[in-house]
């Protein structure tokens, strides 16, 4: 009963009838971590699962490994391994001396030894290993690796541009030369395919990337690089899956344009403005000059479209934090992708999965079951288009089709869509009476009506909506409309009562902060207000205010950072270890009973975001600061500071020093947060802290 797939097979409405006729509270969450040991497809099996196995990244010489592997090693708390420095220690030779030595035969025999040892044995869990360029060549190490994969661990390939990865090779001479051939584009040509053979998620390495813009450059480009390989690699392991809140209404924005650099770097924020995820429309992609009378017979130009596609995947990653709902949408079911170009699409859908897409979404048909099975930590979304609404109909006398479809899609998908056409104003009732029968956190549905004249059904939608917006050339579907709209239309509808937030604290007169989020709140088309409520202590005003039923949230600044947590029910963990507070959240209860009020502290996450943007705007051509190996100064001892300390921690800093004017309370930080630092001090003068 654990397992929603297996309890829909033999009674597809069961958690409906459970919630809805027999009452039962349900909530959403991911199946448990078992407690036996892994066995073979687990991975796949249990999508979200956290998996403890060792992270192995392969791909060619000279594309970024070592780095990238150091990189996301910290990050993720995992030991960094390489292969080739292991092997010359184990050895007592460099890799040079050997070839030179003993030949390449030897070097792979040693690289096959140890690769089966470091994942069978040294290192099976908790490791980042890195593999030399040629790991593939040999058969051995490729059944090692695909072992490897099947018993639920990540392998990851990065993809190079080679051009850079010739420049770099051109300058790089702590390897001996490829044996076979001097063109490092035929060894890249020969190994592709074994590489494909021995890996379950690829990353694209291609600073051209980030100057594909309309900037002429982008500083910092690496540092990005870094900070999006280490965020599949979170993905990948299940440490974050960046999903959106089903519990909630939420919206995806539909990107139609044949590339997405029409709307980078300044547009996007506007465009995704309200919006939870971005839906790239993989089939409008094909509007490409290079693509739009392409003959996909043709291999090299199917591979090239794969390429462009990953490019323009990365390019969103890279600019955008949202999950990604990766969709190739097929003529027949009101898209642009040809439906002869079977293999294509499947070959994409799986990509997507492979480049860590949150949601893929696939159309109910006999490629679904595949995809479903190999998602990894994807959620697929089982879609059905009736771009007629003849067929699927909403009714609860005739909606028999639309009951087996949804069945269908629920054996093949974590989340069914099912979209029709509204030929009457009312077919929008009949939706929302469907979804009320067929939609719950455990079993989600997203369902609507195309046309102008369903748009309320995509007002009443309970969760990823499909949106546009007004800088988008064209809607995705007819009737689409914008996040401002729904958000209106649901004002109106009585749907979305309007909250009062607040910026506790004293002096707030100057703030900024009611004219930032009015102005949010406006843009969203949300009707909430926000203002300031000045007082010098946390008093009886403040607590009937945070009490109130159109209570919507607070920030909290000085002096009341700690003063404000004992009229809160509880902390996250990062406020409750910081002590400190800047944002109360009130909680709704899962079970409709009284709300609590969550203390939060952001000022961290404002803090590491803003030294991590610094790695991004450093200069490319300088070496970038290793947070590990850094120090740091902290000036102050109030709630602030208290969250710049442990900013510092979830950095990785090690050495930090305090100074304060009245030192008795640098020192009271000290004595609370010294077991987050090797080292951790307060100093009587500024001067003191560069000694």
């Amino acid at each position: 009963i654990r397992e929603r797939r297996c309890v829909g097979k033999t009674w597809p409405q069961w958690w409906d009838v459970l919630g809805r006729d027999l009452g039962a509270p349900i909530a959403g969450a991911d199946p448990e971590a078992a407690s036996e040991p892994e066995t073979k497809g687990k991975a796949a099996d249990q999508p979200g699962t956290q998996c403890n196995k060792s992270v192995v990244v392969i791909g060619m010489r000279g594309v970024g490994k070592t780095s990238l592997g150091r990189f996301a090693a910290r990050e993720l708390g995992l030991e960094f391994v390489d292969l080739d420095e292991h092997l010359e220690k184990d050895v007592g030779k460099t890799i040079p001396e050997i070839v030179n030595g003993s030949g390449w035969a030897t070097f792979r025999q040693h690289e096959s030894r140890l690769l089966a040892q470091v994942l069978n044995e040294t290192h099976p869990t908790g490791a980042l290993v890195v593999c030399g360029g040629g790991v593939v060549e040999e058969e051995v190490n490729r059944k090692v690796l695909q072992q490897y994969m099947a018993s639920g661990a990540s392998v990851v390939c990065l993809k190079p541009n080679m051009q850079h990865v010739a420049a770099y090779l051109n300058r790089d001479k702590t390897r001996p030369a490829y044996a076979i051939t001097s063109d490092i584009n035929d060894v890249y040509a020969r190994r592709l395919p074994l590489y494909a053979e021995c890996c379950n998620y690829e990353y694209l390495v291609d600073k051209a990337l980030l100057s594909m813009t309309d900037e002429d450059d982008h500083p910092g480009a690496w540092a990005v690089i870094e900070r999006d390989f280490a965020r599949l690699l979170r993905f990948a392991t299940g440490r974050d899956l960046n999903r959106v809140d089903i519990e909630h209404p939420s919206f995806f924005v539909s990107l139609t344009t044949p590339d997405v650099r029409e709307y980078l770097p300044s547009k996007l924020d506007c465009v995704t403005a309200g919006a939870h995820a971005i839906e790239l429309r993989v089939d409008l992609l094909l509007r490409a000059a290079d693509f739009i009378d392409a003959d996909f017979g043709d291999q090299g130009v199917e591979d090239a479209f794969v390429h462009y596609v990953h490019r323009q995947f990365t390019m969103l990653r890279h600019f955008s934090r949202l999950p990604v709902v990766f969709t190739v949408r097929t003529a027949p079911q009101g898209g642009a992708f040809p439906a002869d170009a079977d293999s294509l699409r499947l070959r994409l859908l799986h990509s997507a999965v492979q480049w860590s897409a949150e949601y893929v979404d696939v159309e109910v048909d006999n490629a679904a079951p595949a995809l479903f099975a190999a998602r990894r930590n994807s959620l697929v979304i089982a879609s059905y288009h009736d771009t007629t609404g003849t067929k699927l109909r909403w009714g609860a006398a005739e909606c028999e089709f639309a009951n087996e479809i949804l069945a269908r899609a629920r054996s093949c998908g974590d989340i069914a869509k099912l979209i029709s056409v509204a030929n009457s104003w009312e077919d929008n009732l009949d939706c929302m009476r469907f979804i009320q029968r067929n939609h719950s956190v455990a079993a989600p549905l997203i369902a609507l009506n195309m046309g102008y004249v369903g748009q309320l059904s995509r007002v009443l939608c309970p969760c990823l909506t499909p949106v546009t917006h007004p800088l988008l050339t064209t809607a995705a579907a007819p009737g689409q409309i914008s996040v401002a709209q729904i958000n209106q239309a649901r004002a109106l509808a009585g749907l979305m009562p309007s909250k009062r937030f607040f910026l506790f604290g004293t002096p707030v007169q100057q703030s900024p902060s009611p004219a930032m989020h009015n102005a949010g709140f406006a843009a969203v088309g949300l009707p909430h207000s926000y203002g300031l409520k000045e007082t010098a202590a946390v008093d009886d005003q403040i607590a009937a205010t945070i009490q109130a039923v159109d209570f919507g949230g607070a920030s909290v600044t000085i002096p009341h950072k700690q003063a404000i947590i004992p009229l809160l029910d509880s902390l996250t963990p990062a406020a409750q270890r910081i002590g400190a507070v800047n944002t109360v959240i009130p909680v709704e209860s899962a079970t409709g009973g009284q709300r609590s009020l969550l203390g939060d502290n952001t000022d961290y996450l404002g803090i590491v975001d803003s030294l991590r943007q610094k790695r991004v705007d450093f200069d490319q051509e300088a070496a970038l600061p290793d947070f590990a190996s850094s120090s740091a100064l902290v000036i102050g001892a109030g709630g602030t500071s208290r969250a710049a300390l442990y900013a510092l921690h979830t950095l990785g800093v090690r050495s930090v020093v305090i100074f304060n004017r009245t030192l008795a309370r640098a020192e009271e930080l000290v004595e609370e947060f010294a077991e987050l630092f090797d080292s951790l001090a307060a100093v009587p003068q500024l001067e003191d802290a560069a000694k």
